[in-house]
């Protein structure tokens, strides 16, 4: 065999390869963008204290300070900071939206439009901020196009491997906890302060043992439901957990959610997930021609 058909032969490989896994793994990195960036934006004052102004309120000063378009500060100061609550609540139900949809694999192609949208906003608000790279914002679209344009070749996951998915959530966030107790919320894990993984994996695992076990169960009766219950009956129970996750999500405040034990969007997220997973188990939403 000569380097031609060396070379051809290890492109044909590689083409084979990245055509099986490339579109999942656009879609799983751009889930985990949104997951990783609602859990710290917290209702019911999103970062606006008596004395300071961090974490969604902090992106608004942002805009204020460092304008990107003509008239953007005067938005952000007279008509977005003194309805930061209204503005919070509006980002975070986008966002978790655009996540839910990533992780189900359901709606892909309403998923990466609303991505775009929403990185689109976030670049035009503080881009221009010290220590924003605007690239970054950039790159946020082009992967949500890529998760666009990868859909019609993809198929859509199967709701069991979305409860498997449930299943090493709840097992993660368990583990992350492991040595706080059953229901303490501290990480025992990449608590040293460090933003890479700590930063990601606080983000991502809020919560505790308990509530980690909990998910891990609720995966593993949804994997039952998906292989071995019909799937009119699965579509009943992926709406009940879908519209479960979506009061949990509602309830949030600084606290947690309804449930406590730590819990944040994320958890809800990943639950909404899961119940629409369940709900439209082999049906194609994206095209004609997908397949479960």
């Amino acid at each position: 065999m000569n380097l031609k058909e060396q070379t051809e032969q290890v492109t044909s490989i590689v083409d084979r390869v990245t055509s099986r896994w490339a579109a999942g793994v656009l879609r799983w990195t751009a889930a985990l963008l949104w997951l990783g960036n609602i859990s710290w934006k917290r209702p019911p004052d999103f970062g606006r204290s008596a004395s300071s102004c961090g974490a969604l309120c902090g992106y608004v000063q942002r805009g204020i300070d460092h304008p990107v378009l003509p008239g953007s500060a005067w938005l952000f100061q007279h008509v977005i900071s003194p309805h930061l609550w209204a503005f919070g609540w509006f980002t975070i139900l986008g966002e978790g939206t655009v996540a839910v949809l990533l992780v189900s694999g359901r709606f892909r192609r309403s998923a990466g439009a609303g991505g775009i949208m929403l990185s689109i906003g976030i670049l035009a608000a503080v881009a221009n901020a010290p220590g924003e790279w605007y690239w970054s914002y950039l790159l946020m679209i082009a992967l949500h196009i890529a998760v666009i344009v990868t859909t019609p070749n993809s198929p859509q996951p199967r709701a069991r491997t979305m409860a498997a998915v449930t299943v090493a959530f709840g097992a993660a966030m368990a583990f992350v906890h492991i040595g706080e107790g059953a229901t303490g919320t501290a990480f025992t894990f990449f608590s040293d302060g460090r933003r890479l993984p700590g930063d990601l994996v606080r983000n991502l695992f809020g919560g505790s043992i308990v509530l980690g076990l909990s998910l891990a169960l609720v995966g593993g009766a949804g994997f039952i439901v998906a292989t071995r219950v019909a799937a009119a009956h699965s579509r009943r129970v992926g709406m009940l957990v879908a519209v479960v996750a979506a009061g949990v999500f509602l309830t949030y405040d600084s606290d947690g959610t309804i449930i406590g034990l730590g819990s944040t969007t994320t958890s809800a997220c990943v639950l909404a997930a899961l119940g629409l997973s369940l709900a439209f188990p082999t049906a194609s939403l994206d095209a004609s021609t997908e397949a479960e």
